[in-house]
């Protein structure tokens, strides 16, 4: 056998009932058969160097023997507890969502949510605890049944134990509420009567990684919900800011959503695109300044225009202006004094235009 958790310690009497292997007589004369097949076996419980345990008369042992003595053992143990103890636990995470998720116009670096657990004891809501009891909704049986005989009307709970096969998606989603445990040793079972139920956490496990022997899930729990608080969170935007010199900025910017404001005292207006396009989306920012404060800058000019060399841009009325070709980058804002300034009225057209048809992101404006 290998493992020591795996020998067979437990197996039914004569009358149904599981026992362990140290209190049953020695040998054949024990009177117990398998959980699982149901063939008499021997009890090998008198040596003091190999580890108590059931072996099959016949021989040829059970594969299906220990799961099935270990989850027959998990239904009786937590049973007990439950009627032995004050307190069961369950304790599973709870998340709660910006009551703006689904309308929030960011541009968001995941969920808007707060993750916190929820904690309570079953002997508060139940005071009955049985087993093989079917559900109310679905044809098959439960493990556990927790109900409560002081309100009959309440919602039951259920409880599925699994060693090696865990519940099918159609009873796991039955709208019951049900939490599924997986145990491999007795010593699981002893966690769940000392911890309670707990979720297991949600993480990632590597193939490499040995998966945790206790694993703890819940089915049917309200388990999220909107909370009337706006929660902060991480978000991408585009932000428009104009002086009163004409001259103007457009960059991306991450922020959390509550904490969202006019970035700078000095400038005249600022305007944030919840875009992460802040290159796409800088000619109609500038357009919109403009056709609020009506500030000429170089860049709104058709003399603005790319250099011959690639550098970057320049005037190319320059040399009536008196400036020096090589000025880089160009000063924009003396196009409030410019005599040979021409506002490029089918670029400003054409941005506004977009606007008007709706065809840019939300904007949250600051004055």
């Amino acid at each position: 056998m290998g493992n020591d958790t795996k020998y067979l310690k437990y197996a039914l009497n004569t009358k149904g009932e599981l026992v362990h292997i140290d209190s049953v007589p020695n040998g054949n004369d024990c009177g117990c058969i398998c959980p699982a097949c149901k063939k008499p076996l021997q009890a090998k419980n008198k040596g003091t160097h190999r580890t108590h345990h059931f072996a099959h008369q016949s021989g040829v042992d059970c594969p299906t023997a220990y799961e099935s003595s270990l989850h027959l053992l998990a239904k009786k143990k937590i049973q007990e507890a439950f009627y032995e103890s004050q307190a069961i636990t369950i304790s599973f995470e709870y998340k709660s969502y910006c009551s703006m998720n689904d309308t929030c116009m960011y541009v968001k670096d995941g969920d808007c949510v707060k993750k916190s657990t929820k904690s309570f004891n079953l002997k508060e809501y139940y005071d009955r605890c049985e087993q093989e009891i079917s559900y109310n909704n679905i044809n098959r049986r439960s493990d556990l049944k927790f109900s409560s005989s002081i309100d009959p009307n309440k919602e039951p709970l259920y409880l599925e134990i699994y060693v090696t096969h865990a519940s099918d998606s159609t009873k796991l989603h039955s709208g019951n509420k049900i939490i599924e445990a997986k145990i491999e040793k007795e010593e699981d079972i002893d966690k769940i009567i000392e911890n309670g139920f707990i979720e297991s956490p949600k993480q990632n496990i590597s193939e490499e990684a040995e998966a945790p022997s206790l694993n703890i899930s819940f089915y049917g729990f309200k388990n999220s919900g909107y909370s009337p608080i706006k929660h902060s969170s991480n978000i991408r935007i585009s932000r428009y800011m104009l002086y009163s010199s004409g001259k103007f900025i457009c960059k991306q910017e991450h922020c959390k959503c509550n904490e969202l404001h006019k970035s700078r005292s000095d400038t005249l207006y600022e305007f944030c695109f919840h875009s992460t396009q802040a290159f796409e989306l800088r000619n109609i920012a500038k357009w919109l300044g403009y056709k609020r404060f009506k500030i000429e800058n170089c860049q709104m000019c058709i003399n603005y225009v790319d250099s011959y060399n690639g550098t970057g841009k320049i005037c190319r009325r320059y040399s009536q202006l008196n400036i020096p070709r090589t000025e880089h980058p160009l000063n924009t804002s003396r196009a409030k004094t410019c005599t040979l300034f021409v506002l490029n009225e089918k670029e400003m057209k054409e941005c506004l235009q977009k606007v008007d048809n709706k065809e840019i992101p939300p904007i949250t404006e600051f004055n």
